[in-house]
């Protein structure tokens, strides 16, 4: 009886032996006389780079052979698809270098992270792995989990994936190696506590090393890791090659039959699997008659159910008629407030056919008391033919756009109109382009009251730079009137004399100084650009400055961006960046810490320069004038330099900002034009 049991058993095993033990594959895969085929005049070749220090993956043998389940498994791609691969070992860092740069093709048997999926493509994976670590067997304190790790030195080659994992346990030191056979050497000469590597190559070297007696694996430590193939982005055809390939070998066997010879199971794991599947099977049969029996006993309380579930059914259709009845609602009060929104609003399908419009776009279209406006009357005006003639041009030369708006002039109904238009693409869920949007809006009267505002403000600039210009000339000339009243009674004074020769020129220079200042502001320059380089440019102009810095016991810091290119008038930069840093100097005139800065950088297509000072700051509301003709913070200033400095950036193209504390100091910003750099 038994023996029969046993029999039974066997025989309903053998299938699943079949499929769970492929026949073991010949010595060489891609020699098969079956696989080859007729080669073509010149084969395509792809450079392929390999881990030369990961067995059995990929490594040089004892003869120099570059061999591997890597290797071999891109061989047998090669002779399938009719291409050839050249393959390069190296260090995985020299290899993720040598792709990034277009040295080499692709890398095999890279493990997919997210961070080197921003630099690459990766293939499908061809294997799955988990990390061991490698432990000295005589190591104090038992190592069973990560946790265990507190304290202790990890050697590991440099990869993210490994990187994260370990980047979760506390107090752990790090020692990098090229690769797993250094972080070995490193582990035997006691100048690390484990190694973090797969079990195969730490397996295969522990073994060439005769040092397997002396130490333990601790496997499946890490997250799995996929091993795929990494390309260059758009390398689409060598990825679509090797995906597809791939797929082939997993469905034709071939993958399992490569696999088993280089991971094949042992006796002991056969068995084992052997075991499990008799005790798969005892459980499924086991679970098939429970679950006739729940079938049995379900049938019999169907009936029930359904009876409950169709009473349940009539109470659901109950509440969709309410749900539907209130969707027409809301339909009804959208439309609503559609047709009573100031803007006017038009839709088309993706055959810019009309399929709505709101009463505000049939005012603003001169189309009120149409019922059924029809495609063809709105497509006749012109403002919607110029709108459509735009969106088709522009989806002809520059692809799918994104957002069309544009301001223009129209007789309407007699009067001159300006019409703003937006014409937006419309989606689907799914992403597929189903038509788009316009809404017009009339700016007529917005126009009028921006000319208005544009006029006052002009009248309220010009009112503040006559009564700048009459404030400031009127102040040297109070000084000569009074002499010229006292001329007459004091003339023969030689005091006097000396008094009216001191100070009747220095007027008369401060009112040139106005005077000329002004028409340097209203006399408009063009400036006459160049392309500057940043560093000895900056160091020009300081050096013009250094004797007033040093005497003034100023501590000036250079912090420029080697390569950086500037797009301006030279004269016109140098007279802004002097007339800044002797304001800056000016203000550090009673403070302790006097350090001034000058940093320079590239942001986006501009190049930024910043003059950071530790002066005495201003005040909130001096920054709002700051930059106004004739508003000085200074007992002697003009008021024009900074109005100067700000109106000659413009000019240049280029903006100029200012940030300032009160008592801490102040930053300006100036904002230029970057030119690139040479050989770019």
């Amino acid at each position: 009886m038994f023996f029969s049991v046993r029999l039974f058993l066997i025989l309903i095993c053998l299938p699943v032996l079949a499929v769970s033990f492929p026949a073991p594959a010949a010595a060489n895969l891609v020699d098969s006389p079956s696989k080859q085929l007729d080669k073509p005049p010149a084969k395509k070749v792809y450079r392929i780079a390999g881990e030369k220090h990961l067995p059995p993956f990929s490594y040089i043998n004892k003869k120099g052979k570059f061999t591997g389940f890597s290797v071999e498994l891109f061989n047998y791609i090669s002779k399938e698809e009719g291409v050839e691969f050249q393959f390069y070992p190296m260090n995985l860092y020299e290899a993720t270098r040598a792709l990034k740069s277009g040295k080499i093709d692709a890398i095999m048997g890279l493990k997919y992270s997210a961070e080197q999926s921003e630099r690459f493509q990766f293939s499908e994976p061809y294997f799955t792995m988990t990390d061991a670590l490698v432990v000295p067997k005589e190591e104090p304190g038992e190592v069973k989990s990560l946790t265990d790790l507190r304290g202790k030195t990890i050697v590991m080659q440099e990869e993210p994936v490994a990187f994260d994992l370990l980047l979760n346990v506390r107090q752990v030191e790090f020692q990098l190696a090229l690769n797993a056979k250094d972080g070995l050497d490193f582990l035997f000469m006691e100048r690390a506590d484990a190694l973090l590597t797969n079990k195969w190559t730490a397996d295969f070297y522990l073994e060439q090393a005769g040092e397997k007696a002396n130490y333990r694996l601790l496997e499946h430590i890490g997250v799995p890791s996929d091993f795929a193939v990494a390309v260059r982005p758009g390398e689409k055809e060598l990825l679509s090659l090797i995906n597809d390939s791939l797929a082939r070998m997993q469905a034709n066997g071939e993958y399992q039959i490569l696999y088993a010879q280089w991971f094949g199971l042992n006796p002991d794991g056969r068995l084992k699997e052997m075991r499990n599947w008799i005790i798969f099977l005892l459980v499924i049969i086991g679970c098939a008659l429970i679950v006739l029996i729940f079938i049995y006993l379900w049938n019999k309380r169907l009936k029930k159910e359904v009876a409950k579930r169709t009473f349940a059914l009539a109470q659901a259709n109950s509440q969709l008629e309410i749900q539907q009845h209130a969707i027409s609602e809301a339909n009804a009060f959208k439309t609503q407030i559609i047709h009573h929104m100031y803007y006017g609003i038009l839709t088309f399908n993706e055959s810019l056919q009309l399929t709505s419009l709101n009463e505000r776009a049939k005012e603003m279209l001169a189309l009120e008391g149409k019922e059924q406006v029809q495609t063809a009357d709105v497509l006749k005006l012109p403002l919607i033919a110029r709108i459509i003639d735009n969106y088709e041009t522009f989806r002809e030369s520059k692809g799918e756009p994104q957002l069309i708006s544009e301001e223009v002039e129209l007789e309407l109904k007699g009067e001159t109109r300006f019409i703003l238009y937006r014409l937006i693409p419309l989606y689907e869920e799914q992403g597929k382009r189903n038509g788009c949007l316009l809404t017009l809006a009339d700016r007529s009267e917005a126009k009028m009251l921006e000319k208005k505002l544009a006029t006052q403000e002009k009248m309220r600039a010009l009112g503040q730079l006559v009564a700048g210009v009459a404030h400031e000339i009127r102040n040297p000339l109070t000084s000569m009137k009074t002499f010229i009243d006292l001329l007459p009674r004091k003339y023969e004074d030689p005091e006097f004399r000396q008094e009216l020769i001191k100070y009747v020129p220095e007027a008369l220079r401060r009112m040139n100084t106005i005077v000329e200042s002004l028409l340097d502001y209203s006399r408009p320059k063009l400036p006459q650009k160049k392309r500057l380089e940043a560093s000895s440019f900056i160091q020009s102009v300081t050096a013009i400055i250094e004797p007033t810095v040093k005497k003034k016991s100023v501590h000036l810091r250079l912090e420029v961006e080697p390569g950086l290119k500037l797009i301006c008038d030279p004269d016109q930069l140098k007279q802004v960046m002097l007339n800044l840093l002797l304001n800056a100097l000016d203000s550090m005139e009673t403070t302790m810490k006097k350090q001034l800065i000058i940093k320079a950088g590239k942001r986006e297509d501009r190049a930024v320069i910043k003059f950071v000072d530790t002066g005495a700051g201003m005040e909130k509301e001096d920054v709002s004038h700051i930059f106004e003709p004739f508003y000085t913070t200074k007992p002697h200033g003009v008021g024009l330099g900074l109005t100067l400095c700000y109106q000659w950036i413009k000019e240049n193209n280029g903006d100029m900002q200012i940030e300032t504390v009160k008592g801490k100091g102040t930053t300006f910003t100036v904002i230029l034009p970057a030119g690139k750099k040479e050989g770019t």
